[in-house]
């Protein structure tokens, strides 16, 4: 791609590891900000820094003029419903609505989410085939998203969806390795047996592929697993995903030590969900949609069209990444 590739998105966790993949490929790079977005990981880098606000169309006509691609990466994961649409729906349909009016855009990339299409267990892994059965409001804005970018466009239109992502930048993991550093995890409830879960870096990677792969179009899954055929390293029970056991055997091993785990009643979670009032809406935990994910089989998903059709591979599984996450921690002073 001759022109800029613009990025929305692009101070958060993913946003950001997407545009040193982009920078490092080659590409000009103009990655989209809010005036009081935090910049700490775009500073310094070879990129143009464009205000934008997806509430505005002239502020996004700006950011797409001249572009010849877009990964669009922007969203919210924990807010009331009518945020979910505004942002989640709104910002994509003006995303991709200024993506046709620049004339210049030859394909977009949009990160969903696995809750577009909903649960899957370790033994039926979510793939491109299965019907989508969003379960939470999160997961319908998602889904709704994507409706909008697929459909008659004039650009070659991708869809993204990662599942549970952690690595260098992100805090969501940062309670989880804080826990188990001091002997102790948790399960949420005992309905849900097996979640995938990808490295930040390695989910960038896929959206880089995606844009720079002619031939990919419509939805890809995302997953660090080997895959039916490929070797499985010591430990590694699933072709795609992870249970409970392995995820504790990997924090033992990263710690060295024995890490305790708790089940927590989901009735309980309930329980302080309802307690905590509108400060629910903030918490990884406590948020409704939250809740209503552990309470279902699994989220596990296959990556076996996406690695198919790109030459797209993993470079972490979990025990890999979460020792990196855990060095990029402590060199950050977070633990």
């Amino acid at each position: 791609m001759s022109g800029p590739i613009a990025v929305t998105g692009a101070t958060g966790f993913l946003g950001s590891h997407i545009c040193d993949l982009l920078l490092d490929a080659g590409h000009q790079v103009r990655a989209a900000h809010r005036e009081t977005s935090d910049l700490r990981w775009l500073s310094g880098k070879p990129l143009e820094l464009v205000a934008t606000d997806l509430d505005d169309p002239a502020s996004v006509d700006r950011l797409l003029a001249g572009c010849t691609g877009v990964v669009h990466c922007a969203g919210v994961v924990m807010a009331p419903d009518e945020i979910y649409r505004r942002v989640n729906v709104d910002g994509t349909r003006a995303v991709v609505e200024a993506a046709a009016r620049a004339g210049t855009v030859e394909t977009v990339v949009h990160v969903s989410s696995l809750a577009a299409g909903g649960p899957a267990s370790l033994d039926d892994p979510r793939d491109e085939t299965h019907e989508d059965r969003p379960l939470t409001a999160y997961g319908r804005s998602k889904r709704d998203a994507e409706d909008l970018v697929g459909g008659e466009r004039p650009f070659r239109a991708v869809i993204l969806r990662p599942p549970s992502l952690y690595g260098p930048r992100d805090r969501e993991f940062l309670p989880l390795l804080k826990a188990a550093y001091r002997g102790w995890t948790a399960r949420f409830g005992d309905t849900m047996t097996g979640l995938s879960l990808v490295h930040g870096r390695d989910a960038a990677a896929a959206a880089v592929a995606l844009l720079e792969t002619p031939g990919a179009t419509g939805v890809y899954h995302l997953d660090d697993g080997p895959g039916l055929d490929g070797p499985r390293a010591p430990g590694r029970r699933y072709a795609w995903g992870y249970d409970w056991d392995e995820l504790r055997d990997v924090l033992c091993t990263l710690f060295d030590r024995t890490v305790n785990r708790l089940t927590i009643p989901l009735g309980l979670l309930r329980l302080a969900s309802r307690l905590a009032g509108p400060a629910r809406e903030r918490s990884p935990v406590l948020h409704p949609d939250r809740i209503r994910d552990l309470d279902t089989v699994g989220w596990v998903c296959s990556a076996a069209r996406l690695r198919r059709d790109t030459a797209w591979q993993p470079q972490f599984d979990l025990a890999t990444g979460l020792r990196d996450t855990l060095a990029s921690y402590r060199r950050r002073g977070w633990m």
